[in-house]
């Protein structure tokens, strides 16, 4: 068993954020000492951490993690899988529309003569 700070620096997570995590029902651990209140976590609750990072990294909100994370499956990652080609889809549009206005707003300072001051007429 690892006490929290042991824990924490395994996993490379601070002690705020595991016990933001046991307060949210996320990562509980495995054992709290009634006397002393010290946390302490198992070695299987290491792939437990790894797991809840891996699903952040894909785009999983914590609240998504809570109600899946004991019943991942295959239908849930291609949902998520879906939800990011969407997504992509739509700053691919976005961005090919900021191309398109980048194109305009050029070719509109080309089209248009320039004004000369006072300075440059003489």
């Amino acid at each position: 068993m690892y006490k929290i700070g042991e824990f924490a620096k395994l996993t490379g997570a601070s002690i705020r954020t595991l016990r933001y995590y046991d307060k949210i029902d996320l990562l509980k651990p495995d054992d709290i000492d009634l006397f002393t209140g010290y946390r302490y976590y198992s070695e299987r609750q290491l792939e437990d951490y790894k797991l809840i990072l891996n699903l952040k990294d894909v785009g999983f909100s914590l609240e998504e993690i809570i109600r899946y994370k004991d019943s991942i499956t295959d239908e849930i990652l291609l949902k998520k899988k879906e939800e990011l080609l969407l997504s992509q889809n739509d700053l691919n549009r976005k961005i090919k529309k900021l191309d398109m206005m980048r194109s305009t707003l050029s070719q509109e300072k080309v089209d248009k003569p320039k004004v000369l001051t006072r300075e440059e007429r003489k």
